[in-house]
């Protein structure tokens, strides 16, 4: 996976602006499925992540991860526990979960929370009244629903979440057969089958009524891609960059020694990627003209987007 040179314009500024990056960083921050995780050509999984993270350990270099999934994606690097038990490695490795809302450091230590910030199940509830009413007046049914959301909840519903989830929170989960899934750092609700656009009007309509409703700026509301729309504890900024400040004060750095990677700059990759302020901030969102300034695009990003993120961050460690 080396990093060739581009042709299109956008993506010979995003060349430039990581061969330049490569001289001031120590830490990276990933956001997790659609930049360094899954796709289809090739298939990224959960043991590709773990090596991406030993890799960028190995160098010397600090890793984050902060998704939008919740502790479906805390459970799945549990396994760093035993990598830094029989590796000793002295190099932390932070993971945000709920689009940071929540936020782990795994070290020779263990794992320590270092925030939390959850829903209760009377907040769980309300919110599902409010999305009840919003999916009715858009006139929204069970099979205009995107198939594969409802895949993944009703998997998601016959798991053991035994010490990860309340049984409270399951049983309402339960009740919706795939609609929409709910534990204690979110609420995540399966889009229709809408263009991306389409699907923003939904977002910002369920964010008008928990303002209007349960108060203003109480709860944020965001795409997380094309499936799901997750609803967290707001707050006061947006999660992810809440997340990255976070980091930015455990490790003492400074903005220009952080890279950011994330696949969805105008939605819940956002607050890391365009309101954080840093310098290198790169997408594999495929835009031909680009952004206008930043975040810039990836080399690779137009074929194989989680590819490109993977090549860029190689070039940078090698």
């Amino acid at each position: 996976m080396s990093l060739v040179k581009p042709k299109i314009k956008a993506e010979k500024i995003g060349y430039k602006k990581l061969l330049e990056a490569k001289d001031h960083f120590k830490a990276i921050v990933m956001d997790q499925d659609g930049t360094i995780k899954g796709g289809i050509i090739p298939k990224y999984s959960q043991e590709n992540v773990l090596l991406l993270i030993e890799k960028i350990i190995l160098k010397n270099k600090y890793p984050s991860v902060i998704t939008g999934s919740g502790v479906s994606a805390l459970r799945s690097y549990f396994s760093l526990n035993n990598l830094y038990k029989t590796k000793k490695y002295k190099i932390p490795t932070y993971i945000g979960i709920g689009n940071g809302n929540a936020l782990y450091k795994f070290d020779i230590n263990g794992c320590f929370q270092i925030y939390n910030y959850p829903l209760s199940l009377k907040e769980i509830i309300k919110i599902i009244k409010i999305y009840e009413k919003i999916y009715l007046k858009f006139g929204i049914q069970y099979y205009d629903l995107k198939k594969t959301g409802l895949v993944v909840f009703n998997k998601f519903n016959k798991l053991d979440w035994r010490n990860l989830i309340h049984n409270n929170f399951l049983a309402i989960s339960r009740t919706y057969k795939g609609r929409l899934f709910a534990e204690e750092i979110k609420v995540s609700f399966v889009f229709p089958d809408w263009n991306e656009e389409k699907q923003r009007t939904l977002v910002v309509e369920m964010q008008n009524g928990l303002d209007i409703v349960l108060g203003k700026n109480q709860y944020y509301v965001s795409r997380g891609d094309s499936t799901f729309m997750h609803i967290n504890k707001n707050l006061g900024i947006d999660p992810k960059l809440f997340a990255l400040k976070k980091i930015m004060l455990d490790l003492k750095i400074t903005k220009k020694q952080i890279i950011a990677f994330g696949d969805m700059p105008r939605d819940n990759d956002r607050g890391l990627l365009i309101e954080s302020g840093l310098p290198f901030v790169f997408t594999n969102e495929y835009l031909k003209n680009g952004y206008g300034y930043k975040p810039y695009i990836l080399p690779g990003s137009k074929d194989l987007p989680i590819n490109s993120v993977y090549s860029a961050i190689n070039n940078l460690l090698s």
